[in-house]
């Protein structure tokens, strides 16, 4: 009778560690790639290798969330991904995607420029909306989980993108990447709906700390092709979403 009621107890706890454990498979697989984004940042990781363990991660996350509630946010419904703003403009009236020589897997030495940049009002460059005098809030376009962060980067680092946040969208299958950032705001394994607060625009980074430097948002999406974090132009999504914002 004592060891009938022992197995029942095991089954049950089995079984409640199992939904539990969907959670936690999620949160080590964020943090998991969150410690392989550092070495590719850093160079200290081969490129095969590291592709190798970006593709595992990728296979476990989206395991893991279907037995949990999450988010669905279709391309349509991006978000635009700052808030609290009175202007913003695009570098080169958004025509400064390069695409060039880029490669995910140069980390910090990356090439070209496949992204866009937002500058917000911010003449004396204090790092605060020059009419509101308030920081001006970097949301998650998309709804994803947080799967990579910089916040440890400081005035004199050769690194080029600052703070920064990365989100692993699950629903379109790609990266979102928000560089040089005042403030950091969320953790690896934090789940994302598309408005979500992520961080503060700032101009942390090699050049953007620099004097002529702006204060802006760097933004970029890379959707996973087969496991390889390849750019996509969201010009054209950003437009869209910027038309319906509640500055």
């Amino acid at each position: 009778m004592r060891v009938k009621i022992i197995f029942v107890f095991l089954n049950v706890f089995i079984m409640s560690s199992t939904v539990l454990s969907q959670y936690d498979k999620l949160f080590l697989a964020c943090n998991q790639w969150n410690m392989l984004d550092e070495k590719i940042k850093t160079g200290t990781i081969e490129k095969e290798e590291a592709l190798d363990l970006l593709k595992k991660y990728e296979v476990e996350i989206l395991k893991a969330v279907k037995d949990t509630k999450f988010p669905m946010v279709s391309r349509n419904d991006w978000e635009f991904p700052l808030k609290k703003f009175t202007k913003i403009t695009y570098r080169d009236g958004g025509n400064d995607y390069k695409l060039k020589d880029y490669d995910y897997f140069q980390g910090s030495n990356s090439k070209g420029h496949p992204a866009h940049d937002i500058f917000i009002l911010d003449d004396n460059k204090d790092l605060l909306d020059d009419s509101t005098l308030k920081p001006v809030d970097v949301v998650s376009m998309s709804s994803g989980y947080i799967v990579a962060i910089d916040t440890s980067w400081r005035p004199g680092s050769r690194l080029r993108g600052g703070l920064y946040v990365k989100v692993y969208d699950i629903i379109n299958r790609g990266i979102f990447y928000y560089s040089h950032l005042s403030k950091v705001t969320v953790r690896p394994g934090d789940m994302m709906n598309a408005g979500d607060k992520i961080g503060e625009v700032g101009r942390t980074g090699r050049k953007a700390i620099l004097k002529d430097g702006k204060t802006h948002l760097h933004i970029s999406f890379l959707k996973s092709v087969n496991g390889y974090p390849t750019p996509e132009d969201i010009i054209e999504d950003l437009r869209k979403s910027e038309l319906k914002v509640n500055k």
